[in-house]
C-alpha cells in the first residue's frame, strides 16, 4: 500500500540517519555523541507520527516476520528489568548522557530497528536505504582525507584540533564506517551488473578507503572485511557457476571464460585485509610519517573486564541472569580494577565499558541482556537462511540482499568484540531491521499480509499507542539531557577562563532544564572558584564581601550535599563535597576540616585504589600540621601507585618545607640500596636533589630511573631540565623531542622544545601554571 505520508515518512527517518552521521556544531560546548542521538530521537518522533498517519501501523502489523521483529524489544525490556531490580533507576534508565548501556539508548535502537524493518522491506525501499547510507559514509571518508592531507586548517570554525579527530566519534569508530563503506563497494563491484566506467569508480573508491582504514589501522575492522570479502567471493563464483549452467542449458555450445569466473574484487579486498593485518603497523607506521595523525584508545582487556564482571555478581545467581544495574560497570570496575591498573598511564581512568559492548552487558543486564543484544543477528541469520533455502532472489534483490545484511552483520559482530559508538550501534540496527524485514517477505504474496483479525486490529492500535509513547518519551527525554548538557558545557568554558559568575549562572539554567550530575558538579566547582575570588578580592574583609561569602559558601556546601544525595554510588560526588570543605578549612572556617576528612574518607570507601584521593587527605593533613596522618595518607597513596608523580612531588615539598632534605636524600640513597630496581626510589632521589639545587647529584639518580623505565615521562621531563642546567643543551634536547613524540598534546613540553631549539632558556614566555619551578607545583608535569 503507498501513501505519501509513508514516502515522507521514510524521507524524515534517513534525514535524521544522515544527519546523526555528519551532524558537529562547531562550538565547544556541543555535547558530540549526545547531540547526534538527540537529534535522531527527534527524526524518530516524527517518522512515527507520519508513519501512523499513513497508516502505516496497520501494514507494519500485518507484515511478514513482525511478531519476529518485536523480539528486539526484549533489549530495552531486559534493561528496564535490570535497572527496576537492581533499584539504579536514575543512571540504569537514562544514565549521564544516554549511554549506550542504559534503558533509553537500547529503546531508541528498538524504535530504530522497527522503523526500519517497516520503511525498507521492499527493493525500492531498501536500495534507497543503502544508496543514502553509501553516500553519507563516501562523505565521511572523503571529509577525512581533506583533514588528514591538508591539516585541520582548511576546515572553517577551527571545528578540529587534530586530524584524527572525525564526524563519526572515535577513531575507531571511522575505522568501523570504512570498512562497512568498503564492503558496500565489493559488494556492487563484485555482483551488480554495472558498465566498466562505474566499476571503476567503485574500485577506486575502495582504494582510498582502505588506503584510509589503513591510516586507522584497526584490526577489527579489517579482519571483518577479510571475512566479509571470502563471502562476497563465494557468493559471487556460485551465482557466476549458475548462471553459467544456466547458459549451458539454453545453448551447449557458449563457452565462458575463467578469467570471468574469478571474484577479481573480492579476492583484493581479502589479499589487502590480509597485507594490512600482516604488516599493518609497519605500513601504519610509515602512512602517518606522510600523514601527521595521533590517536590514542584504551579499554580494559576481555579477561580484565571478565574479572570484575565475576568479581562484581559476587556468586549472585540474579545478578548473573539480569546483572548488577545498566550502566554500572563505571562502578563495579572502580571497586574492583586489576592492581597493576595503577602503576600504568592509565591509573585514573574510570572506565564505563569493558572489552566491547556485548561483554559489558554481560556484567551490567546479565545473561539475559547479553542475548537480548543478539536477536537482531538471530534475526538476520534465520532471515538469510530462508532466502537461501528458497532460492528465490534475483540478482539485483540478491546483490540489494547481501549489502544490506553483510553491512548488518559487519556492525553487529563489531559490537560483539569492540564498543562502538552510540550512532555506530544505531546504523546496525537500522540495516538489521531493513536486512531482516527484506529478506522474511521473500516468497510470499503481498495479498497474505492483508490478513486481518480482531486481535491483529488490537495489535494495531496497541502498536500505534506504543509507537508513539516511547518515541516522544525516547526524544524529549533524550533532547532534554542535550539540552541540559549543552548548558552545562557552556559553563564550563566560562570556568575554565575564571569566569565563576557565568558558570554558576549556566549552571542554573542547565539545572532549570534537568538537574544532571555535570550540572551539579559545575555549581560546585563555580561555587568554589567565587570563593576563592571574593577570599583574595582587596574588598574581603567588608561586611557586603563577608555576607556574599557566605551565601556562595552555603549554595555552594548545599550543591555538594544534593550531588551525593542523587548519585551515592559515584566517589566523585564525595570527591567534589570534599574539595569544597578542604578550600573551607584553608580559609580557617570552623568545622571544615572534620567535613572534608569525613567526605574524603566516604570516597575512599567508593574508590579504594584510589591515589588521589588518599593525597588529597595527606595534603589536608599536612595543611592541619598533622604529619603522623600526613605520612599516614601519603604512604597508602605511594602504596597504592608506586610511580605516582604527585606525591613524590608532595614529600619533596614537605621536606623542603621542614628543612630535612638531607635526612630525605640519605633515606632515598638506602631505599635505592635496597630496591636498585625500583625506578620511582631512583626518581624521587633525583628529584630531592634537583628541589636542592644540587643537579650534579640529580643527575646519575634521574639516568637511572629512565635506564630502568625508559618511557618514565617525568623523569625524562627533569633529566632534560638537569641536563640543560648542567650545560649539556643537546642531551636537554634530545630528552624533550623523545617527550613529544609520546605527549604531543603536552604545551609545556612543546613550549620548553621550542625554547631550546632556539637556544633559549627551557621556561622563556611561560605563562602560568606553567612555571621555572616544577619541583614545587601540586600536580606533575606530565600525566603517568
Amino acid at each position: 500500500m503507498y501513501s505519501p505520508l509513508i514516502s515522507w515518512s521514510r524521507m524524515v527517518f534517513l534525514a535524521g540517519i544522515v544527519l546523526a552521521v555528519v551532524l558537529i556544531i562547531p562550538t565547544a560546548w556541543f555535547p558530540f555523541q549526545l547531540g547526534k542521538l538527540a537529534l535522531f530521537a527527534l527524526s524518530i518522533v516524527f517518522a512515527s507520527v507520519l508513519f501512523i498517519a499513513g497508516r502505516g501501523v496497520r501494514e507494519l502489523v500485518h507484515s511478514h516476520g513482525f511478531l519476529l521483529a518485536l523480539f528486539a524489544g526484549l533489549l530495552p525490556l531486559a534493561y528496564l528489568l535490570s535497572a527496576y531490580v537492581s533499584g539504579n533507576t536514575a543512571v540504569g534508565i537514562v544514565g549521564f548522557g544516554v549511554e549506550v548501556d542504559t534503558a533509553l539508548f537500547t529503546t531508541i535502537a528498538f524504535l530504530a530497528f522497527m522503523l526500519s524493518f517497516g520503511l525498507f522491506k521492499t527493493l525500492r525501499t531498501l536500495r534507497l536505504l543503502i544508496l543514502v547510507l553509501t553516500w553519507t559514509l563516501a562523505a565521511v571518508v572523503m571529509f577525512q582525507w581533506l583533514i588528514v592531507l591538508f591539516g585541520t586548517s582548511v576546515i572553517p570554525f577551527s571545528i578540529f584540533s587534530d586530524r584524527s579527530l572525525n564526524l563519526i566519534g572515535k577513531w575507531n569508530d571511522l575505522g568501523l564506517v570504512s570498512g562497512l563503506l568498503a564492503v558496500f563497494l565489493l559488494v556492487q563491484a563484485e555482483l551488480a551488473r554495472a558498465p566498466l566506467a562505474r566499476r571503476v569508480i567503485l574500485g577506486l573508491g575502495f582504494a582510498a578507503t582502505a588506503l584510509l582504514l589503513g591510516v586507522i589501522n584497526f584490526s577489527l575492522a579489517w579482519w571483518l572485511v577479510l571475512v566479509l570479502s571470502v563471502l562476497i567471493g563465494l557468493t559471487s563464483f556460485m551465482t557466476g557457476r549458475s548462471e553459467d549452467i544456466a547458459e549451458r542449458d539454453a545453448n551447449p555450445y557458449a563457452y565462458s571464460s575463467w578469467s570471468r569466473k574469478v571474484p577479481w574484487f573480492s579476492l583484493v579486498g581479502a589479499l589487502v585485509s590480509i597485507v594490512f593485518l600482516l604488516y599493518g603497523t609497519a605500513i601504519n607506521t610509515d602512512l602517518t610519517n606522510r600523514f601527521p595523525v595521533s590517536s590514542l584508545e584504551v579499554r580494559p582487556s576481555y579477561s580484565s573486564t571478565y574479572n570484575v564482571i565475576s568479581l562484581a555478581r559476587e556468586g549472585s545467581v540474579t545478578r548473573s541472569l539480569i546483572g548488577t544495574g545498566p550502566n554500572t560497570f563505571n562502578s563495579s570496575w572502580i571497586m574492583h580494577k586489576p592492581a597493576e591498573v595503577n602503576q600504568s598511564t592509565f591509573w585514573n581512568l574510570d572506565f564505563s565499558v569493558g572489552f566491547s559492548t556485548l561483554v559489558t552487558a554481560l556484567g551490567t543486564v546479565g545473561l539475559v541482556g547479553a542475548v537480548a543484544w543478539l536477536v537482531p543477528l538471530f534475526l538476520l541469520c534465520a532471515g538469510s537462511i530462508r532466502a537461501i533455502r528458497l532460492s528465490l532472489l534475483s540478482r539485483e534483490e540478491r546483490v540489494v540482499a547481501l549489502t544490506a545484511g553483510l553491512g548488518s552483520l559487519f556492525l553487529l559482530i563489531s559490537i560483539i568484540f569492540y564498543v562502538p559508538s552510540a550512532i555506530v550501534i544505531i546504523l546496525a540496527f537500522v540495516l538489521s531491521g531493513a536486512a531482516f524485514g527484506f529478506l522474511w517477505r521473500q516468497g510470499r504474496h503481498a495479498a497474505d499480509e492483508e490478513t486481518s483479525s480482531p486481535l491483529m486490529h488490537f495489535g494495531g492500535w496497541a502498536m500505534v499507542a506504543l509507537l508513539l509513547a516511547v518515541s516522544v518519551w525516547g526524544a524529549f527525554t533524550t533532547d532534554r539531557r542535550f539540552v541540559a548538557q549543552a548548558m552545562t558545557n557552556m559553563g564550563v568554558s566560562a570556568l575554565q577562563v575564571g569566569n565563576a559568575d557565568g558558570a554558576i549562572l549556566q549552571s542554573e539554567k542547565a539545572k532549570g532544564v534537568e538537574v544532571t550530575a555535570d550540572a551539579q558538579r559545575l555549581a560546585v566547582e563555580g561555587g568554589m572558584l567565587k570563593i576563592q575570588q571574593i577570599a583574595n578580592s582587596s574588598e574581603a574583609s567588608t561586611q557586603a564581601a563577608q555576607d556574599q561569602f557566605r551565601a556562595v559558601v552555603e549554595k555552594t556546601i548545599q550543591a555538594g550535599k544534593d550531588l551525593t544525595l542523587a548519585y551515592p554510588n559515584d566517589y566523585r560526588s564525595y570527591v567534589s563535597l570534599a574539595r569544597v570543605y578542604d578550600l573551607l578549612a584553608a580559609l580557617k572556617v570552623q568545622g571544615a576540616y572534620e567535613s572534608a576528612q569525613a567526605e574524603y574518607q566516604t570516597a575512599i570507601a567508593k574508590n579504594p585504589s584510589a591515589p588521589d584521593i588518599a593525597l588529597a587527605l595527606a595534603r589536608l593533613e599536612a595543611s592541619q600540621g598533622k604529619l603522623e596522618l600526613t605520612q599516614k595518607y601519603l604512604t597508602q597513596s605511594l602504596t597504592l601507585k608506586p610511580n605516582y608523580t604527585d606525591a613524590i612531588l608532595f614529600v619533596v615539598q614537605l621536606n623542603v618545607a621542614n628543612n630535612d632534605i638531607p635526612s630525605a636524600i640519605r633515606a632515598a640513597q638506602a631505599a635505592a640500596q635496597t630496591a636498585p630496581g625500583v625506578a620511582p626510589i631512583w626518581f624521587q632521589l633525583g628529584l630531592l636533589y634537583y628541589a636542592s639545587g644540587d643537579t650534579k647529584n640529580a643527575l646519575p639518580a634521574l639516568e637511572q630511573a629512565v635506564k630502568i623505565v625508559p618511557d618514565y615521562a617525568n623523569a625524562k621531563y627533569f633529566l632534560g631540565l638537569t641536563y640543560y642546567t648542567q650545560g649539556r643543551a643537546a642531551d636537554a634536547l634530545k630528552e624533550f623531542e623523545d617527550l613529544a613524540r609520546s605527549n604531543p598534546t603536552s604545551a609545556e613540553v612543546n613550549l620548553i622544545l621550542g625554547n631550546l631549539r632556539e637556544g633559549k632558556p627551557p621556561f622563556e614566555s611561560a605563562q602560568p601554571p606553567i612555571t621555572n619551578q616544577p619541583a614545587t607545583r601540586k600536580t606533575a608535569p606530565l600525566n603517568e
